[in-house]
């Protein structure tokens, strides 16, 4: 008996060893001392568990073994198909004109990811796209780094220091993989999306220092306070040198959950983040609009099956050139807004539906800005000032967010072309309009 129980406890720890070795030591020299096994067969359970380390590959992963605390690897894969159809119509003939109908298939996103726990509070997190093939301004094309950051984590609250998302745009800080719709709203692009001349750049992905916290507040915690900072380069990328200047962010954000209410507002301040060198401004002054001013209020609200989800961004833009006299036009105030309703039809079944509306103040918008691959080929692909859409969705979700499918259409409208003056850059608007109807089915799964 006593030597059944013996062979047990030496198989038992040299197969534990390979995952947990240094434990394993000890519970051995445990052994050991309570005269269950002897000091010989210790010394063989750990020769054993060191070669099955070694032909395992864990002494290539974590060279030193007291190196790391715990490794995690993490992934998304989502696979869409997409149909779109866009059209642009002329307000003083009414004739329209149709542009290419898009119909396709793609990886949308192939995300994977590994954080590492090293302790005392540090740890790093690298995740990777490799389903697309460009990033911010920078220029650089081989994938596309989502975050890549070394944390600290303390009393004082969590500091991140490198490339990830500041808090601006509540859609926009909502993972893609948790997102109620296939995809962010035109308003949301707007801001997040690179600088293209029309698209503001202004939030998303920075490098930099980002800084948060929470405080919770009431008795059993019924309330959290949440805030935080960040310090970043002023243009989105993680390698980007065309511009040595700083973004600055700010946010704060209240939760109670006895009434499923979340208030919050999030600011940004960023020169030359909205740096504009097309859209129709004079050469004269090089298109410039030097500083960014933003801020974002939102909400959400959680009642029984019904979930609402609203926000407001404003950003005021300011040229600094005063080459021409009437330099003023080239400050612009753009401002959107989404509001999103998400109903829990079944346990699996949920229906959305989401407004959004856009008013450029003359800065301009193309629909590919706002509505992601949508096709222009056979039109004028012209520019416009409002945009505004309607979207209807389903998801089906068959383990929470790690399994689903959803579905939906946009019905989206641009009104107010752009015409600009060469000269003095005086925006002017026709009552032309363009519409776009999109489709899109994407199938999601985390692990």
């Amino acid at each position: 008996m006593n030597s059944t129980l013996k062979s047990m406890l030496i198989a038992a720890a040299a197969i534990t060893s390979v995952s947990a070795f240094a434990q394993d030591k000890a519970t051995l020299d445990l052994l050991v001392k309570k005269g269950i096994i002897t000091a010989e067969e210790r010394a063989k359970t750990l020769q054993s568990a060191a070669a099955t380390k070694t032909e395992s590959g864990m002494d290539r992963v974590f060279i030193k073994e007291a190196g790391a605390n715990r490794l995690t690897f993490s992934g998304r894969v989502q696979g869409q198909w997409e149909a779109a159809a866009y059209s642009e119509t002329l307000a003083s003939t009414g004739v329209e004109t149709q542009g290419v109908d898009l119909n396709n298939v793609m990886m949308r996103r192939l995300y994977l990811g590994a954080k590492v726990d090293v302790g005392a509070g540090f740890s790093g997190e690298l995740v990777w796209n490799f389903g697309d093939s460009s990033q911010g301004t920078s220029g650089v094309r081989a994938g596309a780094a989502d975050k890549a950051v070394v944390t600290f984590e303390s009393d004082l609250g969590k500091f991140d220091i490198g490339y990830q998302k500041v808090q601006f745009g509540q859609e926009e800080n909502t993972s893609s993989s948790g997102l109620y719709t296939v995809e962010r709203s035109m308003v949301t692009r707007y801001w997040a999306e690179s600088n293209n001349a029309r698209r503001l750049g202004f939030g998303a992905r920075h490098v930099g220092l980002h800084y948060s916290n929470k405080v919770v507040i009431g008795e059993g915690g019924p309330g959290t306070l949440a805030y935080g900072a960040a310090i970043v380069d002023a243009v989105q990328g993680y390698n980007s040198t065309t511009i040595n200047d700083y973004g600055y962010y700010a946010n704060v954000s209240f939760d109670w959950k006895p009434l499923g209410t979340t208030i919050g507002v999030n600011y940004g301040l960023t020169s030359s983040g909205a740096t504009s060198t097309s859209g129709g401004l004079p050469t004269a002054v090089g298109g410039t609009l030097d500083m960014a001013e933003g801020i974002n209020p939102y909400f959400k609200y959680v009642t029984g099956d019904l979930t609402v989800l609203g926000e407001y961004i404003i950003t005021s833009l300011d040229a600094s050139s005063t080459t021409v006299a009437n330099s003023g036009f080239l400050d612009r105030d753009p401002s959107g807004y989404n509001l999103t309703l998400a109903y829990k039809l079944s346990e699996n079944l949920e229906a959305v539906v989401r407004y959004s509306a856009l008013d450029t103040d003359g800065r301009g918008q193309q629909v590919s800005d706002g509505f992601r691959d949508v096709v222009t080929t056979g039109t004028s692909g012209s520019t416009y000032n409002k945009s505004s859409s309607v979207f209807l969705g389903l998801n089906y979700y068959f383990n929470k967010n790690n399994a689903k499918i959803q579905l939906g259409y946009e019905k989206a409208k641009l009104e107010g072309k752009i015409t600009y003056n060469g000269t003095t850059g005086i925006a002017t608007y026709s009552a032309d309009h363009a519409d776009a109807d999109i489709f899109r089915l994407q199938a999601q799964v985390l692990f």
